[in-house]
């Protein structure tokens, strides 16, 4: 009996490598192998790999392309340079459109100038759902013939199970009231002052609020020595992480702005509710009143009367949603989310095979 002859892994790049911080990338190239052998590296490592690799394709996979702005090995124009080389030799850019726009403050013109730049040399612009596509559409000219969407997977086996009561005692809270937790990049855009004095306005003594993370660019938190506010600042492990979702009651995600919110994505998978404004990052996540709680973000007290409701509602009906964000989640499988992405990838490859031998439509 003949046997199929196995092809070779596809060559992809990746950039920037965030799996330090961030277990995205982590499981999207694991699910993806052996269809697909992924390394971190520069348009110039895509490039020497195409040249080493000349009859098979090569693809380019850029992320938060803000890396770009604070990478001192590179200008935006040597990184669009370099990419062109890539593509102008027969390689495939996929870039995958995790923000609208920068956490921080980049100078405008050369974020004007890699946004330009990008959305002319890359062959598909990923986003991870339709809220993301039509807030992305609203916000910018993105070719439609450009466009996937493919959706962001859970975290399923990133992190461990803790119980409730371990974690909290722990934390030295085992007789806390409602527990809050802001977790991940604790920035501007999660408004996290905001938070801070929400919760002093309306929480009960017994309450307590968690904010765990990196605290981005010097950011200090006013909590007036307030004994009910946990700060547990720096890069939290795996474990960490876990225990801090197990211990709160509901996750508190108050973004200015969100295209992508893997911190929604985690908190289900760890079995936690969000409260958050209505966003397209929250409402690709969020089923309001089932799996968490969405408000109108216009207003001066939103923020403060949804904390209000949502701690008045107590910890069994946040247990509730909890669990049912848990089963939520479960669609997210990183098998038929990596099988997307093989359809998506023997496109591109199809496309480069055609370009190679003048093959038309």
């Amino acid at each position: 009996m003949l046997k199929a002859r196995r092809s070779a892994p596809i060559p992809l790049v990746f950039y920037p490598d965030y799996r330090a911080m961030n277990p995205y990338q982590t499981q999207l190239y694991a699910a993806l192998r052996p269809f697909a052998a992924a390394k971190s590296g520069s348009a110039a490592d895509a490039l020497q790999l195409l040249d080493n690799n000349a009859e098979r394709p090569v693809l380019f996979h850029l992320h938060w392309e803000h890396q770009v702005l604070i990478d001192a090995r590179q200008t935006v124009e040597s990184f669009l340079d370099g990419l062109a080389a890539f593509r102008d030799a027969g390689g495939k850019i996929i870039w995958t459109l995790h923000n609208l726009s920068p956490h921080e403050k980049y100078p405008e013109q050369d974020l004007a100038d890699l946004i330009g730049g990008l959305t002319g040399l890359a062959d598909v612009i990923h986003l991870h759902s339709l809220e993301a596509f039509v807030a992305a559409r609203q916000d910018r000219t993105l070719p439609a013939t450009k466009i996937r969407v493919i959706p962001h997977g859970n975290y399923r086996g990133s992190y461990p199970v803790v119980s409730r009561d371990s974690a909290r005692a722990a934390l030295g809270i085992e007789n806390a009231g409602m527990v809050l937790l802001l977790p991940g990049r604790i920035a501007q855009y999660k408004n996290p002052q905001g938070v801070v004095a929400a919760f002093q306005r309306i929480a009960g003594p017994d309450d307590r609020l968690i904010v765990a993370g990196h605290f981005v660019d010097g950011l200090q938190l006013d909590t007036n020595s307030d004994i009910r506010i946990l700060l547990k600042e720096g890069f939290a492990s795996a474990e960490d992480l876990a225990a801090f979702h197990a211990a709160a009651d509901l996750i508190v995600l108050p973004y200015v702005r969100s295209l992508t919110s893997g911190s929604a994505i985690l908190a289900a998978t760890l079995g936690r509710g969000v409260l958050g404004p209505s966003c397209p990052g929250l409402r690709d996540v969020v089923s309001s009143g089932a799996t968490g709680v969405l408000y109108d973000p216009a207003g001066e007290d939103a923020l403060a009367d949804a904390m209000a409701r949502a701690m008045s509602e107590g910890p069994d009906t946040w247990r509730a949603r909890g669990r049912a964000a848990a089963k939520a989640v479960e669609a997210r499988d990183a098998d038929i989310i990596s099988g997307a992405w093989r359809d998506l990838i023997t496109g591109i490859i199809c496309g480069a095979a055609d370009q190679r031998t003048g093959a038309t439509e």
